[in-house]
């Protein structure tokens, strides 16, 4: 009886101090819960909650600094001489623009230190944004000292937001090249360098405006009808300098982000190393072109479709076509039954209606010049016949790389540049391959057209087809 008595009490022991030590544990809980209301998980919320509750303190304290102390500013392309300003792009912070003076104010705090701006190998740090007449960048796509420009430096505060409207969204500063139309240089060169630019300095804005410096085309001409068929594609608006200024009544705009410069010619073979690497912007920029027209760049043609380029208009006095249109019309009909052909005028075709005969193409056959500066928006892994024509000794060009009796692609430079389509160029040789324009024409490059040889254009067509992405022919 004794051990049974002992094992009961020991029991009894065991469950007495296992029950002590249990509520133990649970008042130092509650005691740890009273000194730390939150728990592992409510704990992380509170941080995150803190975290952003500081950034928000940060990027108030941030823009309210900016917008009442002073500009900011920083560029891509070369810093070191300021004979290269044609060569940067850049993006200016809180600079306003003051309406009466036709300026733009770069502010800076009164009685600050001069900050150098460039680095100069032979004339040292150079403090401000226009020198030696020109200014810091190009608006304009053939640069002159005109078309260049740079923010004026005022030692003082940025005026107040309570007084001038701050502009929030990108504004992008160009200029015109006020030139004979061409669609080529408008696509490529006038609009397309205000996305480039954007895109490069990482500021792209979708609800971007365009601002025109000095040179905004008169509405409903054809070079103000382009920019509406290509501007929103990829930003809000475009429109004159001092016409959208004068919306705001205040005398001083002020813009919390101005890009300017970048543009550069992209169809001169001297300037085409200048065009390397960027594939993918000509690529996406092209893109969007088609997407704001309604063309659906996922749905590729599924059968061949060749279309051949009647060139009836021009802005000069020669055509620079091809001489012997209906010839090839004919053969390719009797050559190739079995594939559409179309032989398309562009020039009773609106915009959006060249875009789509574009993407139902497979093949096209084009003169060069301005009219096949439309050949990016064929789809991919189609194919583009491109008329070269022969240099003569008027048509040579010192800077340009081909020479006097050679055929010469005339927007290679350019053209290169799209990879997903195939270009085959129809090369001049002879004088037996081109037929001057008019009486008195000397120049093959400006007034001559083409007159194609069937046997040489049906190896094209038959390299366009056997590299197709089409199997067959229906």
């Amino acid at each position: 009886m004794v051990p049974l008595k002992f094992r009961a009490r020991k029991t009894l022991l065991w469950l007495l101090c296992s029950s002590i030590t249990i509520l133990t544990i649970y008042y130092l809980h509650v005691l740890l819960e009273t000194h730390h209301p939150y728990g592992s998980h409510d704990t992380t919320l509170s941080n995150e909650v803190s975290l952003h509750q500081g950034e928000e303190k940060i990027h108030e304290a941030n823009l309210s600094g900016r917008l009442n102390v002073q500009s900011a500013w920083t560029c891509t392309g070369n810093m070191n001489y300021e004979s290269e300003w044609h060569q940067r792009t850049c993006v200016f912070n809180n600079i306003c623009y003051n309406k009466t003076r036709k300026i733009f104010q770069f502010y800076r705090k009164p009685g600050g230190i001069k900050r150098p701006v460039l680095f100069e190998p032979k004339l040292g740090h150079i403090y401000d944004f226009n020198i030696n007449n020109h200014g810091f960048v190009s608006l304009v796509t053939r640069p002159t000292v005109h078309g260049s420009w740079g923010p004026t430096i005022v030692e003082e505060l940025l005026p107040s937001a309570n007084e001038v409207p701050y502009l929030q969204h990108v504004h992008v500063l160009f200029m015109h090249w006020h030139v004979p139309f061409n669609p080529g240089h408008i696509i490529w060169e006038d609009i397309a360098s205000t996305y480039f630019a954007m895109i490069r300095l990482n500021e792209y804005d979708r609800n971007a405006v365009l601002l025109e410096y000095r040179n905004f085309p008169k509405s409903g001409d054809q070079f103000h009808h382009m920019y509406e068929n290509l501007v929103p594609a990829f930003a809000a608006k475009v429109d004159s300098l001092d016409h959208y200024t004068n919306n705001f009544s205040s005398p001083l705009v002020c813009f919390q982000t101005l890009v300017a410069g970048g543009a550069k010619p992209v169809f001169s073979i001297d300037h085409e190393p200048y065009t390397h690497g960027k594939e993918k912007l000509f690529y996406d920029y092209r893109t969007a072109i088609l997407q704001y027209h309604g063309v659906n760049i996922s749905d590729l043609p599924s059968r061949h479709r060749i279309v051949l380029v009647n060139k009836t208009r021009a802005m000069r006095r020669s055509l620079r076509g091809i001489s012997n249109l209906v010839e090839v019309k004919n053969f390719i009909k009797l050559a190739y039954p079995q594939i559409q052909l179309d032989v398309i005028d562009w020039s009773e075709y609106t915009f959006t209606q060249q875009l789509h005969e574009l993407h139902k193409t497979t093949i096209l056959i084009t003169p060069c010049g301005g009219i096949s500066t439309i050949i990016p928006f064929l789809s991919d892994g189609t194919h583009a016949i491109i008329m070269d024509f022969y240099v003569n000794k008027k048509a040579y060009a010192q800077r340009a790389r081909y020479r006097v009796g050679e055929s010469a692609s005339m927007d290679g430079a350019f053209l290169n540049y799209f990879p997903h389509i195939r270009k085959l160029y129809y090369q001049v040789r002879s004088a037996k391959d081109y037929v001057f324009d008019f009486p008195g024409a000397l120049d093959t490059r400006q007034d001559a057209s083409i007159r194609v040889n069937m046997t040489r254009l049906k190896e094209l067509i038959d390299t366009a087809l056997d590299e197709s992405i089409i199997s067959s022919i229906d």
